[in-house]
């Protein structure tokens, strides 16, 4: 296999010796690339929060417009299992006739024990998700304490107030960071593989089933909304429908070999 590029410009981070992992989530301005390109209609029953709702409902939102300002260096929002898919196979297309990746390489959305090894946790035991998350240990990409520290990661601090119901809950104990909604990839530290933002920003698609037989796949890493610890711990994974969007949700991509 070749060293990768690519005609966006993600930094890709060697994950094991054939599989490479974005260092950041795919941005705003990434996927406007792809849905210029191919006219992908991403959009429809994308639920978010407004400041007057009981629950995340179908507004009106889209990637391009999720309810909040974003900056094309923010990470895309609002798009599905599904939609994530078909960037993946558009970049893999592009690169490969442009001969960025080897035609034996693909993105993909990485899998479940990559994501894994990209935090930090190496060795899990369990053959799916949901027995992972089952045997899991509870700690956080700080350590093992609760709360966070201080500025460590874009979560709902006090500043996610902004425009939230009465009942929105924040992480306790006064924490804030600079962005009530999104921020730009990279705005926080790195971790010591050099991945940004697998803690907080927004929760990411991953390729797996939560358990065998199951329709719904996995996200990971909690976003700009997520308060709780449950959310927030490394070895989380949530279940969600293929076809479902909010706007906490985005992805990163992966390359890899294709074996055939």
């Amino acid at each position: 296999m070749i060293d990768p590029a690519n005609t966006l410009g993600i930094p890709l981070i060697p994950l094991t010796q054939d599989v490479w992992l974005a260092a950041w989530p795919t941005r705003l301005k990434d996927f406007a690339a792809f849905v210029t390109a191919t006219k992908h209609d991403a959009t429809g029953n994308m639920l978010t929060l407004g400041k007057d709702d009981f629950d995340w409902l179908p507004n009106g939102g889209t990637w391009e417009s999720p309810g909040f300002t974003q900056a094309p260096d923010h990470p895309v929002t609002g798009v599905s299992y599904d939609d994530a898919l078909a960037f993946c196979a558009w970049l893999t297309t592009l690169e490969r006739t442009l001969g960025n990746i080897h035609a034996r390489q693909t993105f993909a959305l990485p899998t479940d024990t990559e994501w894994s090894k990209a935090v930090g946790l190496a060795e899990e035991k369990g053959s799916s998700p949901e027995e992972r998350l089952y045997h899991s240990r509870g700690t956080y990409p700080w350590g093992p304490a609760w709360p966070p520290p201080a500025n460590f990661g874009n979560y709902a601090g006090a500043e996610s107030r902004l425009d939230m119901p009465s009942w929105w809950g924040v992480v306790p104990g006064g924490y804030v960071d600079p962005f009530p909604r999104t921020s730009p990839v990279a705005s926080f530290s790195p971790n010591e593989l050099g991945f940004y933002d697998l803690s907080g920003n927004v929760w990411e698609w991953c390729a797996d089933a939560y358990c065998p037989g199951s329709l719904a796949k996995i996200v990971r890493g909690g976003s700009w909304g997520s308060d709780r610890p449950a959310y927030l711990q490394s070895a989380n994974r949530t279940p969600r429908f293929p076809d479902s969007r909010n706007d906490e949700t985005g992805f990163r991509i992966a390359l890899r070999p294709v074996y055939r």
